[in-house]
């Protein structure tokens, strides 16, 4: 019964509207980073972003559909967009060198777990023959195989769309903040407006259609991981407007 536990709960959630886990996914990332900010200070940022990179890779291998548009669209989209906001919120609270500290930290975490994971793949499985009572790790080797074996398309696609798409937010919100003193809303929002359609732009061309040996359309392309997501990137961009004031009462005492 217990060890059916997670199952039974994914089987129900997967019949529960795609909106409603998709908000209660915001909630829970929003939480999580003014937590890990109130415990942890910038420490707990880092490790977030770190999760986050290799857990928002895993994310976008799976393709679902939204109610509000007529292709489907990559996952991973919370996950990402919640790391511009943990930059902004370093560069703002912080400073400009901490952001740039937690771009390396991420880009560092994400190339070490792959690594690890590969190293996991490459011990050969259970031999059957000699212990046929451990059948069932045949099927996690081939499911971990499925998830983590390095893929370069994704990987440098990623890596590269990640450091370049922040490296230009941290610069844009920097700029405007020392340069303009603009409105802390305006330089979190169009910093990130722009900095989500580079990373959209780059990952989407490099991973699924420069070199992946299987390219998508450039014209599905657009629409599904180009126009699709980036359109989603912004209006969550919009709802963490308000995480990043209240982030303010939530820096660590001494901080």
């Amino acid at each position: 019964m217990l060890e059916n536990f997670f199952q039974n709960i994914s089987i129900f959630l997967n019949s529960t509207p795609v909106l409603t886990i998709w908000l209660v996914q915001i909630i829970f990332c929003y939480v999580s980073i003014l937590l890990a900010l109130k415990y942890y200070g910038k420490t707990g940022i880092y490790v977030y972003v770190a999760m986050a990179i290799f857990l928002a890779n895993i994310q976008v291998l799976k393709v679902i559909e939204f109610p509000f548009f007529p292709e489907p669209m990559a996952l991973g989209t919370i996950l990402f967009i919640s790391i511009f906001l943990c930059t902004d919120i370093l560069s703002e609270y912080y400073g400009k060198e901490s952001a740039t500290k937690c771009i390396y930290i991420g880009i560092s975490a994400y190339l070490f777990s792959t690594i690890m994971m590969f190293f996991t793949i490459s011990y050969a499985p259970v031999s059957l023959e000699s212990h046929p009572e451990w059948s069932w790790s045949l099927d996690m080797h081939n499911a971990i195989q499925t998830l983590f074996l390095p893929q370069f398309p994704i990987i440098f696609g990623s890596i590269l769309a990640f450091f370049l798409s922040q490296k230009i937010d941290v610069f844009i919100f920097d700029f405007l903040k020392t340069k303009f003193t603009t409105a802390l809303w305006f330089r979190n929002n169009f910093s990130t407006f722009i900095s989500q359609f580079i990373d959209n732009l780059v990952f989407s061309i490099l991973a699924f259609n420069l070199l992946s040996s299987n390219p998508v359309p450039i014209s599905d392309l657009l629409i599904s991981y180009g126009l699709g997501i980036y359109l989603l990137r912004i209006i969550l961009s919009l709802f963490d407007t308000p995480i990043i004031y209240l982030a303010k009462y939530f820096i660590k005492k001494g901080e």
